[in-house]
C-alpha cells in the first residue's frame, strides 16, 4: 500500500513536471524562429535559461526590468476569482433550469434545447457588447446607472457583466447537457423499479439520478474549463478587468506568458488528478 502510494506520488511529480516543460518549450517557440530564421541555438538557449529561472522562481521580470511574482500573483487570485465565481454561478442556474425542465417543461423540452443552441451560436464577444450597449441605453434613456460597464481603477470595478458574460456560455452548456443526461437516466430500468417501489419523483431526481449523471460532468470539466479560460481572456479585455490575461496583453514576454500558463495549469492539473485519484480509490 504504501510502496502504491509512493509510486501515484513519483507520477503524480513526474506529470506537473513534464506539463511544465512543455510549456516553456512551446512557450520559447517566438525564439526559434526570430527575424524568420531558425534560431536553434538561442531556442535551446531559452529553454534553458527559463527553465532554471522558473524552477528557481528568480529573475523573473515581466518586462525586463520589474519583479515578476509580485505584479502577477495578485493579478492570477483575481481572475481565478473571476472564474470561480463564474463557474459556481453557471452550475447552479444550469441544474435550477435542468430541474423546472424537467419537473414542468418536458413536453417542451425539445423546443427549450433548440432555443438554447441558438443561444449559443451567437459569438460570446457580441454577447458582451450588447450587455454593454444595453446598460448605455438605459442609462441614456431613463438616467439610471445600474451597474458598471467597464472597471475604472479600484473605485469603480466592473462586476456584474463579467460574471454574466463568463458564466452564459458555461451554463447554456451545461444546462444542456444535465438535461439530456436526465432523460436519459429516467428512461433507465433501475428508475422503473424505483416506481414500482413507491419512491417520488422528486426522490429519484435528487438522489439516484444526479448521482449518476455526475459522472458524465466530471468527465465535461475540462472542456468547461479551457471554454472558460478562453472567454476569460476576452472578458478582461473588454471591461479591462485587472486580471492576468489582460496583464499579458499589456506586458507581452515569452516569460510572463510561460509563468501565466503554469500558474493557470498548476490549480486544475491538482483537480484533475484528484478527481482521478478518487476514482481509482472508489
Amino acid at each position: 500500500m504504501v510502496k502504491s502510494s509512493a509510486m501515484r506520488f513519483i507520477a503524480f511529480i513526474l506529470q506537473y513536471i513534464t506539463g511544465v516543460l512543455l510549456f516553456i518549450i512551446i512557450g520559447s517557440l517566438p525564439v526559434l524562429l526570430r527575424d524568420l530564421t531558425f534560431d536553434t541555438e538561442g531556442y535551446f538557449n531559452s529553454i534553458s535559461d527559463l527553465a532554471v529561472k522558473i524552477f528557481t522562481l528568480s529573475n523573473l521580470t515581466y518586462d525586463g526590468r520589474h519583479e515578476m511574482l509580485p505584479a502577477v500573483l495578485g493579478r492570477f487570485f483575481y481572475s481565478m476569482k473571476t472564474l470561480g465565481m463564474a463557474l459556481f454561478a453557471a452550475t447552479a442556474l444550469a441544474f435550477l433550469l435542468s430541474y423546472l425542465i424537467v419537473l414542468f417543461f418536458e413536453k417542451k423540452k425539445d423546443y427549450i434545447l433548440s432555443f438554447i443552441e441558438i443561444i449559443r451560436s451567437i459569438p460570446d464577444v457580441l454577447w458582451m457588447f450588447l450587455l454593454q450597449a444595453a446598460v448605455v441605453w438605459v442609462f441614456k434613456t431613463y438616467g439610471v446607472k445600474f451597474v458598471q460597464t467597464t472597471s475604472l481603477g479600484s473605485d469603480h470595478q466592473a462586476v456584474l457583466l463579467p460574471l454574466i458574460s463568463l458564466s452564459l456560455p458555461t451554463f447554456l452548456f451545461l444546462t444542456q447537457i444535465i438535461v439530456l443526461k436526465i432523460f436519459e437516466e429516467l428512461d433507465k430500468q433501475y428508475i422503473l423499479l424505483a416506481k414500482a417501489k413507491g419512491l417520488s419523483y422528486f426522490y429519484m431526481l435528487n438522489v439516484h439520478v444526479v448521482r449518476n449523471i455526475s459522472q458524465d460532468l466530471k468527465g465535461h470539466f475540462k472542456t468547461i474549463v479551457w471554454m472558460m479560460l478562453s472567454t476569460l481572456f476576452m472578458v478582461e479585455y473588454i471591461f479591462n478587468l485587472n486580471g492576468l490575461m489582460l496583464f499579458n496583453i499589456k506586458y507581452v514576454s515569452v516569460e510572463l506568458f510561460v509563468f501565466s500558463c503554469i500558474l493557470f495549469f498548476t490549480p486544475f492539473f491538482l483537480i484533475y488528478r484528484l478527481i482521478d485519484f478518487r476514482r481509482v480509490s472508489i
